[in-house]
């Protein structure tokens, strides 16, 4: 018993060693999808290409990420951790060399920033599954707030090191920041547990085929409302689930969504709220730009102090859930959304200073409620499946925050709904108006969907 105890003091403090240089690869690995969004009329510049071009390296990063997490997920339920971290640090860092090195060729620097994806993907779901998996209570929580903080890091990181590096040096050098990375091996060697040995089991490639091409299709439709790629990705669907449902040993199976009912009412609720998540700075964008007629460059100084503020926030986020409890941190995160949504919504035409609160209001909602959520859903599942399901809860978190995206690109694109100027402000501003208020009613809808299901997801 005594020796059980050392083992298991042993482990805990390694964790704690190994969480930090997660946390920094996790910073470096991120900042980069922030800055090649600030960087993307630069690169349409430079390789003569549109903007609708350009941002396929942000379309395709999207896919490979959502996908990527499954998988890493997945995999991580019966490979170690330390080799799947090794071999995604690696994956990250050929990735830079690749896209420097073929600087000249806009296809190449987006097939690096995909394969930089793979990488990133690896180090943000195995650090929630370390955590999820080594660490229990208040401590899990906190690191899960860490998390969610240096996540708001890398994208105000993202912004300032983008707006740096292209001002006085050169936008194709963001490419060689995650090769950084490659000096945090030996300590992901020295300090990730090591796991015992699990019954060996094949990778799944063809389960792996058919699930990565069916929500690359579902992305794709999510990105542009195009009915081949619903279509494609249905026929998908259903070859997908006729073959988990004859193969005992697919990744996963039909099984573990029957036996884990309190996970997927937890998941509805990740997707009920995530799904207005990215939509506020897609909308926000079009209202500095077409509404106030201000340069684009406006949108990432007035979203900074929103950035900070999340991060810090972030940062004590177990304090703050040890003082209200779980399913209150939650709550409050989720009001703190919806009252972020209806003042920039009601307060469009004051200017900058009422929206800049209201991107104050949203995203420390949003890094209020992550922890306690995340660990709402880890919660419902059994140890050995935790690696699938945090991949699924990032799968959903992606997918969802896409589907809000495309949805109010169409409301921009449609003007359908210009017509409706409750309060008679200036027309410019009346779609974002009405954006914001449905994002809003859809923030609202989420938190009448968690107040009914509290007591299931507690109980099953």
């Amino acid at each position: 018993m005594e020796k059980r105890s050392v083992m298991y003091d042993q482990v805990d403090s390694d964790v704690k060693k190994l969480m930090p240089c997660l946390l920094v690869l996790f910073v470096l690995a991120n900042l980069m999808v922030q800055a090649f969004v600030t960087v993307s009329p630069l690169i349409a510049t430079n390789f003569n290409i549109s903007a609708s071009t350009a941002s396929i390296q942000a379309t395709i990063t999207t896919i490979t990420l959502g996908v990527c997490s499954v998988v890493y997920g997945a995999l991580s339920d019966y490979i170690p951790v330390k080799k799947l971290l090794v071999f995604g640090i690696s994956v990250l860092s050929i990735g830079s060399i690749l896209g420097f090195a073929f600087q000249g060729s806009y296809g190449m620097i987006v097939l690096a920033r995909a394969i930089q994806t793979m990488g990133q993907a690896a180090i943000s779901s195995l650090y929630l599954v370390i955590a999820s998996r080594y660490l229990e209570g208040s401590t899990k929580i906190k690191y899960f707030a860490y998390f969610t903080a240096c996540f708001q890091l890398a994208q105000a990181a993202g912004v300032l090191v983008g707006g740096i590096i292209t001002t006085y040096i050169s936008w194709q050098l963001l490419l060689l920041i995650p090769l950084f990375s490659i000096l945090f091996i030996p300590a992901v060697m020295k300090y990730t547990p090591l796991e015992e040995q699990r019954e060996k089991k094949k990778v799944d490639i063809i389960g792996l085929v058919l699930f990565s091409g069916m929500i690359v299709f579902l992305t794709l439709f999510v990105d542009g409302l195009r009915m081949q790629f619903l279509l494609i990705m249905l026929a998908l669907l259903v070859i997908f689930m006729v073959y988990i449902n004859r193969n005992k040993e697919a990744f996963i199976t039909p099984t573990f969504f029957r036996e884990n009912k309190r996970y997927i009412r937890a998941l509805s609720i990740v997707i009920g709220i995530y799904l207005v998540q990215f939509s506020f700075s897609f909308v926000y964008t079009f209202v500095i730009t077409d509404g106030y007629q201000e340069a684009l460059s406006l949108v990432s100084y007035i979203l900074l102090p929103a950035y900070i503020a999340a991060t810090i926030v972030g940062g004590v986020g177990d304090k703050i859930t040890n003082r209200l409890g779980r399913f209150n941190t939650i709550l409050l995160g989720m009001l703190m959304i919806t009252l972020g949504l209806f003042v920039a919504g009601l307060f469009i035409s004051q200017g900058r200073v009422l929206l800049a609160f209201a991107g104050i209001l949203f995203f420390v909602g949003f890094n209020t409620l992550y922890s306690p959520l995340l660990d709402t859903v880890t919660g419902t599942l059994p140890m050995d499946e935790i690696g699938r399901g945090i991949g699924l809860n990032d799968l959903s978190i992606n997918i969802s925050g896409s589907l809000g995206v495309a949805i109010c690109g169409k409301l921009i694109a449609s003007r359908v709904t210009e017509g409706v100027n409750i309060f008679s402000i200036n027309s410019h501003l009346v779609t974002y108006q009405n954006i914001f208020f449905i994002l809003g009613i859809i923030a609202l809808a989420a938190i009448l969907s968690f107040q009914l299901s509290k007591k299931k997801l507690v109980n099953g």
